[in-house]
């Protein structure tokens, strides 16, 4: 049985291959005694729940929807009425909660109320493209998305050229529609020698994750349409 005061941290998957590798009798366990939630959308959260066939109430789970717009004061009150009544679970979209999410915001208030956080194993589209990129993984940066503005993704890019020496790679997302100016601003905007990773729909029957240099990818520009991305660049000298 999970204890009151905790809090536990659940993936959600990112393709339709995540959950076969991420189920477990611990988690699926666990998963059936989660009645309080915050979930980035509770929706997503109810299917899933719904898909895994555990026999849970949906329509007696209390969810709380966290996003950039929920503010604290909703988070503190979620937090001090539910806490002393069950374990909470957190949830992201896709993936592990917290990470490129606003999750952690949960969790920094869950430690100051001297919870017990519980984090689950489960897919990171962050650190599966960089385990598969064969690029720098010791010392990396993820940028989040990237500039918005064309002229400020340029002016970023050159900033990179002229860091390259470090043996560092740069970690990015990208809204779907922006991905093929990302790709193409790269091989203008970056020196030739530049690795970049183009991992796509990881964990999907989709996925393809590619490395080369962007003279490669210059030669063989193609689009990379509307699907989700995520990019990594390296210097020559990082791999």
């Amino acid at each position: 049985m999970l204890g009151p005061g905790s809090l536990h941290l659940i993936p959600l998957p990112i393709g339709e291959h995540s959950w076969a590798q991420s189920d477990t009798a611990y988690l699926k366990s666990t998963l059936s005694e989660l009645r309080f939630w915050v979930a980035e959308n509770a929706r997503t959260l109810r299917r899933f729940l719904s898909s895994l066939k555990l026999g849970i109430d949906l329509d007696a789970l209390e969810i709380l929807e966290l996003n950039r717009d929920t503010q604290e004061k909703d988070l503190v009150q979620f937090l001090d009425h539910f806490r002393t009544k069950g374990p909470i679970g957190l949830c992201s979209e896709a993936g592990l909660p917290c990470i490129a999410d606003p999750g952690n915001r949960l969790v920094f208030l869950a430690h100051q109320r001297n919870m017990r956080i519980c984090p689950y194993t489960g897919p990171s589209s962050l650190l599966l493209a960089l385990s598969a990129s064969g690029l720098e993984g010791q010392h990396f940066t993820f940028h989040g998305y990237a500039p918005v503005k064309t002229e400020e993704l340029h002016e970023h890019f050159q900033e990179l050229n002229r860091d390259k020496h470090r043996q560092h790679s740069h970690l990015y997302i990208e809204a779907p529609y922006r991905s093929d100016r990302f790709l193409e601003l790269a091989t203008k905007a970056l020196d030739a020698d530049w690795q970049l990773c183009v991992a796509k729909n990881l964990q999907s029957t989709e996925e393809e994750i590619r490395t080369q240099s962007l003279s490669q990818w210059k030669k063989q520009l193609g689009t990379l349409g509307k699907t989700p991305c995520l990019f990594i660049l390296a210097p020559q000298a990082a791999r």
